[in-house]
């Protein structure tokens, strides 16, 4: 996936986008909102609920502060880590 892709790279600043990115991510990778349930410790409607950008007030808030101090959140894919990445966590 390119930079370009809409779903290798999402810029989040509420959580509607927040849910709709994870919701691109989810199908991207062939996944049922069920089966991310499942493997999350969750039902499948808190899922849905999450993606529909339904995430409680905390997330409502933390956007709020974020958008105060003129910050946003970057989804990107993990980066898988080295053992050079985990030596340099601690100097």
């Amino acid at each position: 996936m390119s930079d370009l892709d809409p779903v290798s790279y999402a810029t989040i600043r509420s959580s509607d986008q927040l849910g709709h990115a994870l919701s691109q991510w989810r199908l991207k990778a062939s996944k049922t909102q069920s089966y991310v349930a499942g493997r999350s410790g969750t039902k499948q409607n808190s899922i849905s609920r999450i993606e529909g950008g339904n995430m409680g007030r905390t997330v409502g808030l933390l956007f709020r502060v974020l958008a105060l101090l003129d910050l946003e959140i970057v989804i990107r894919p993990r980066r898988k880590s080295s053992v050079k990445d985990i030596e340099n966590l601690f100097p």
